[in-house]
Formats: structure tokens, C-alpha cells, sequence
């Protein structure tokens, strides 16, 4: 009898512990489910604001389709990308300036030869900028996915600290006293349009709200696909395999990534803002090309001294850059450092963008060879550096007039 009840009981307990697996395999499931289907809902979201734009051709550009039959706004000047993995949305999508088709057989030698950018898609204009009491407007400006010095309450934004923290656009100056970097001593001899601190503020709020409103019009913008570079020449590009991408002051880079646009007139191009930046960043956790670990560490994907993988150095030769090793390579020649076809956002070379934080500093996002990638992660603001000094490079922007 005990031997029949021991059975008895171990068959019972067999049962339970496969109906307990069943449950936790049909939850996984479902989670997994839920997860995907969650995830899809924010890729299509963002795939299609082009198309919730209604997006038509007009005298600044003309509207193409990517690989999957989804509308992008490509201004008049350019062309995009018919080259496998440069014409899809959410692996991003490339263009090219000139008009000269990018087909498998050319896009090795046009990549070297010409500018590129790739788009942006920003399905969700609230979460790109806000609108103070005054009326003027401020990018939102994240750490990763959570708001970074902003408050939002009944439609009206506010920026907590505008003396100590992150914000745009602004001058690098105080109303108080003399105090700051963009003072009108220094502005009359930098060749930046404005030269009093009045004019250069209102320039910045003025590019900033045409950027704002370019981005309301065509549902996104367009990054740099790679650093920008020739900062020692006249004229800068955004080509692969420039080697000439960083040391340099704020300023220098301000005025030289306005060159970039050269002679079109359907377009405008700067240095970076903030928001983008970090929209940027948004859009590579929605598609899956990263996670919210590697923006935080971004060392399995961005060169930084304890990073490793191959590259393409100067002389064409394929080379390893070891672990706990600096060394800036070329920008773009590396697979390893891209991400959705944009190259080095994080590593490399420091990079500049639009924000002020206090009175003294611009930011400088990303990091470079010479630190590690969690200390110095691909959304890791530097608090230290001042626009007059050469001390990173940057990544460019470019929007539709």
C-alpha cells in the first residue's frame, strides 16, 4: 500500500510540475508576443510619418520610396541610395548629393566621393520640442529615454536650471553680468553672422525654430553619416575614410558645417542639436538596431580604448584595433561602428553639438578612442569643454527648406 500511494503521489507531483512548466512556457509566449507586437507598433509608427505627413513634391524636393514602398522626403540635389542596405527606413535610408543614380555597382567609390546623410524619422513632434510661457521654443533633450532638465505641465515646457545644466538653443553668456564665451568682444572677430550677444542669440533661436518647423513639415531630418570632415580645408565633407574629423573648436565647427550645403538652396545644414542627437539615439532602440544597455555602454559597438574589432586604415589595409588601445581610425571604416548606416556616433572622435549648459560650456556627446565605453557612452554629456577649445569634432545635420 505505501509503495502504491508513493506512486500515487510522485505521478501527482510529475503532473504539477509539468502544469506549473506549461504555464510558464504559455506566459513566456505570450510576453514574447506582446513584446514583438509592441515593438512592431513603434517601428510602423515611425516608418510611417512620412506617409501621415502627406508627403508631395515641391520646388525644394521630391518624394522617393525605400525598399519597402515607404515615402521619403529627398531634397532636389540629392538622390537616394539604390545600393543593398541603403534604401530601408528603419536600417536607414541614404541619400547622396548630386543627382547620379547609387547602384551596387558605383556605391564603393561614391561613398568616398560625395556627401551623405541619412533620415531620421520623427513620428512624434511633442517629444521634440516644447514651448515656454514666452513662446519660445526648446528642444527636449533626453539621458537616453527619460527627460534631461525639462518639465512639461498643461502644454507649457520649462527648463529647471538654465545656469547650471543642458539646454538649446542658447548663448554661452549671462544677462547679468559680463560673464561667458559669446560676449560681444568675442563675437565681432568669429565670422559667425551675428556680432553682438543679442543677434547671436536670436540667431540661434531662429535656426533653431527653422529646423523645428522642417520637421513638422516633412515628418524627420537628416544626420551626417559620418563625422564631418576636411576641417583643415575650406569646404568640410561627410564622406568615408576622412581622417581629418576632430580637434576643433566650437565655433569652427559651427561655421564649417554651414558649408556643407554648398550652392543648394532647398536645403540647410549645421552642426547638430541636442534633440536630434538624442532622437537619433531613440530611433536606434525602436528599430532594434540597439538597446537601451548599449546607449548607457557603448563599447560593443563604438571605438573606445577597451573596445576590439577590424578596420580599414588610412593605406587601405585591414587591421585590428586591439583592446585597451587608442587608436582613431578613418571615419566610416569600420562595420563595427555603424548603426543604421550612420558611422561613430559613438567613439572616435568627441563630438560637438548645439546645447549650452551654464555659462561657460557647449556639450560634447559620444565620447572618443582614448576613454572607455561606459564611462563615456554614445548618450554621455561632457560637462568640461569650452567652445574655444579644440577638442572634438562633430556629426552634421541637414534639413528640407
Amino acid at each position: 500500500m505505501a509503495e502504491k500511494t508513493r506512486k500515487k503521489i510522485s505521478r501527482k507531483m510529475v503532473c504539477i510540475i509539468c502544469g506549473i512548466l506549461a504555464v510558464i512556457v504559455i506566459l513566456t509566449s505570450l510576453i514574447f508576443a506582446f513584446s514583438k507586437k509592441e515593438s512592431n507598433e513603434v517601428l510602423q509608427a515611425t516608418k510611417s510619418t512620412a506617409n501621415a505627413v502627406n508627403l508631395e513634391n515641391n520646388d525644394h524636393m521630391h518624394v522617393e520610396e525605400d525598399a519597402s514602398g515607404d515615402k521619403v522626403p529627398v531634397p532636389n540635389g540629392y538622390v537616394g541610395s539604390s545600393a543593398s542596405g541603403e534604401n530601408e527606413i528603419d536600417t536607414g535610408y541614404v541619400i547622396y548629393e548630386g543627382e547620379e543614380a547609387v547602384t551596387d555597382s558605383n556605391v564603393a567609390d561614391d561613398q568616398k566621393s560625395r556627401n551623405q546623410y541619412v533620415w531620421v524619422p520623427v513620428p512624434d513632434i511633442s517629444k521634440f520640442y516644447g514651448t515656454d510661457a514666452n513662446g519660445k521654443k526648446w528642444g527636449k533633450l533626453y539621458s537616453i529615454q527619460n527627460p534631461l532638465n525639462w518639465e512639461e505641465f498643461d502644454g507649457i515646457m520649462s527648463i529647471n536650471s538654465k545656469r547650471t545644466s543642458f539646454r538649446e538653443p542658447d548663448i554661452v553668456a549671462s544677462d547679468s553680468d559680463s560673464t561667458g564665451y559669446d560676449m560681444d568682444s568675442e563675437l565681432k572677430n568669429l565670422g559667425l553672422g551675428a556680432t553682438t550677444t543679442h543677434e547671436f542669440l536670436n540667431q540661434l533661436e531662429q535656426e533653431f525654430n527653422n529646423m523645428i518647423a522642417s520637421v513638422e513639415k516633412y515628418g524627420g531630418f537628416y544626420i551626417g553619416r559620418y563625422e564631418t570632415g576636411n576641417f583643415k580645408k575650406e569646404i568640410s565633407v561627410v564622406r568615408k575614410g576622412n581622417t581629418e574629423t576632430g580637434v576643433q573648436n566650437w565655433y569652427d565647427v559651427y561655421i564649417k558645417c554651414k558649408t556643407l550645403k554648398g550652392n543648394n538652396t532647398n536645403i540647410e545644414t549645421g552642426l547638430i542639436w541636442g534633440n536630434q542627437w538624442d532622437r537619433t539615439l531613440m530611433w536606434l532602440i525602436e528599430t532594434g538596431n540597439k538597446t537601451e544597455l548599449q546607449m548607457s555602454n557603448s563599447v560593443s559597438w563604438g571605438n573606445y580604448y577597451d573596445s576590439e574589432f577590424e578596420y580599414i586604415d588610412k593605406y587601405g589595409t585591414k587591421t585590428t584595433k586591439a583592446k585597451n588601445h587608442a587608436k582613431e581610425i578613418p571615419t566610416g571604416n569600420s562595420e563595427y561602428t555603424k548603426a543604421n548606416n550612420i558611422y561613430d556616433l559613438a567613439g572616435n572622435t568627441r563630438e560637438w553639438t548645439m546645447e549650452t549648459r551654464g555659462l561657460e560650456m557647449r556639450a560634447i556627446r559620444g565620447g572618443d578612442c582614448y576613454v572607455y565605453g561606459r564611462a563615456f557612452s554614445v548618450s554621455n554629456r561632457e560637462e568640461d569643454y569650452r567652445p574655444t577649445v579644440s577638442g572634438a569634432g562633430c556629426h552634421a545635420m541637414l534639413y528640407i527648406k
